[in-house]
């Protein structure tokens, strides 16, 4: 499916989809599965560009980067974008300024480049999902580990057994152990002088 942004009226249109509609099944499938997903947004006409507000909101299956146990990560993301339409020729010559932050941008809309005027809600969707997964996703949303306790305790037994082991190993390198019982021959030339 593929929405044409110059035949959105002035006043807008709203578009809705979810698991039932079944727009986005397939290509949401390597992300969410047969997850229930809503999305939902609003493209209205701002002069040559097109604003698009809404929410997506869905599950995912992680793993806890502090616990290690499977758990479902909720998304519950807005949208905000500014839709614009990306030209062809790129600029060809080094950027006049440097690599500047725009920390003041962070809460505005983000900027979409669409090409011929075409917005691809199902790559939208897929991207919009998989850039809202954290780098390290937890147990919960506040970034705790409801298992942190019990993964403490089990690691605090592993290393101590794995210094009670460490403690019986012979010292040195083991490749050396051999070498233990030879003496180097003494030069008698040496012992003479």
């Amino acid at each position: 499916m593929k929405i044409r942004l110059n035949e959105i009226p002035a006043e807008g249109r709203k578009y809705n989809f979810d698991r039932q509609t079944g727009e986005l099944n397939a290509s949401l499938s390597d992300v969410i599965g047969n997850r229930d997903y809503s999305v939902e947004f609003f493209i209205s006409p701002i002069g040559n560009a097109y604003e698009m507000r809404g929410r997506l909101k869905t599950t995912v299956d992680e793993v806890c980067s502090r616990c290690g146990y499977e758990i479902e990560l909720p998304i519950d993301r807005a949208i905000s974008e500014i839709l614009f339409e990306e030209d062809q020729e790129y600029r060809k010559q080094e950027s006049a300024s440097g690599n500047h932050s725009v920390d003041f941008l962070s809460d505005g809309p983000s900027m979409i480049p669409v090409r011929g005027n075409v917005l691809d809600p199902e790559e939208y969707t897929h991207e919009a999902i998989a850039l809202s997964i954290p780098s390290y996703p937890t147990c919960k949303p506040n970034g705790e580990c409801e298992h942190f306790d019990e993964v403490s305790q089990v690691i605090q037994r592993l290393e101590q057994e794995s210094n009670l082991e460490n403690e019986k190993k012979p010292v040195g390198h083991p490749a050396f152990s051999a070498l233990q019982g030879l003496s180097l021959p003494s030069n008698d030339k040496d012992s003479k002088n």
